[in-house]
C-alpha cells in the first residue's frame, strides 16, 4: 500500500530519478524549497511499502486568494516514477491534494499540462477536472514551443457559503 507523507528537505536530493523523467517538467531547487517552506502540507511524497521506502511520486502545490478573497489551489508539479504509473499513485496524490484544498475552503483547483500528454489528460478528466482553455506556447521548448491545457476542478459549495465569500 502506498503511503503519503509531507515532503522533507532531504527528499529533494533523493527525487532525481523522478525529476529527470521525460514527462516531468524541470524546476530549480529554489522552486521546490519555496513550495516546501510556504506550503508544506501541499508538498507530499508517495512512498512504496518495504524497507527501502522507494519514492514513487510527488506533488507540489499552492493556494492563493483571488481579488474577491476566494481561495483556489494550483497543482504546480505532479510526477510519478515510470515503474509506478497506472497503479493509482497519481490518483492518490491528487485526491489528497483535493481534500486538503476542499477542507481549506477552496472554490477550485487548477493545473497546466502539455497538450501532448494524453495519459495525464485522461487522468485529470477521470478525477473531475475539465478543460478550461488552451494556452499558446506555454512550454518554451526549443525549437517548437508546446501549448498547455489549463484544467480546473470546482468544489461544490452550499449557496450560503458561496454568498458569504
Amino acid at each position: 500500500m502506498t503511503s503519503l507523507r509531507e515532503m522533507r528537505f532531504d527528499d529533494l536530493f533523493k527525487i532525481n530519478s523522478l525529476a529527470f523523467d521525460s514527462l516531468t517538467e524541470m524546476y530549480s531547487l529554489t522552486f521546490f524549497v519555496k513550495h516546501l517552506l510556504e506550503f508544506p502540507e501541499l508538498s507530499q511524497i508517495a512512498i512504496a511499502p518495504g524497507p527501502e521506502g522507494r519514492r514513487m511520486g510527488y506533488i507540489f502545490g499552492v493556494y492563493h486568494l483571488t481579488k474577491n478573497n476566494e481561495i483556489y489551489g494550483h497543482v504546480a508539479a505532479l510526477t510519478v516514477s515510470p515503474e509506478y504509473r497506472r497503479i493509482g499513485v497519481a490518483t492518490t496524490l491528487m485526491d489528497f491534494f483535493d481534500r486538503i484544498l476542499d477542507f481549506k475552503g477552496a472554490n477550485y483547483v487548477d493545473l497546466y499540462m502539455r497538450v501532448s500528454n494524453k495519459a495525464a489528460y485522461d487522468l485529470y478528466c477521470s478525477l473531475g477536472y475539465a478543460l478550461r482553455r488552451t494556452v499558446q506556447d506555454y512550454y518554451p521548448d526549443q525549437p517548437n514551443p508546446e501549448d498547455a491545457y489549463e484544467m480546473r476542478k470546482y468544489f461544490p459549495r452550499p449557496l450560503e457559503v458561496q454568498a458569504v465569500g
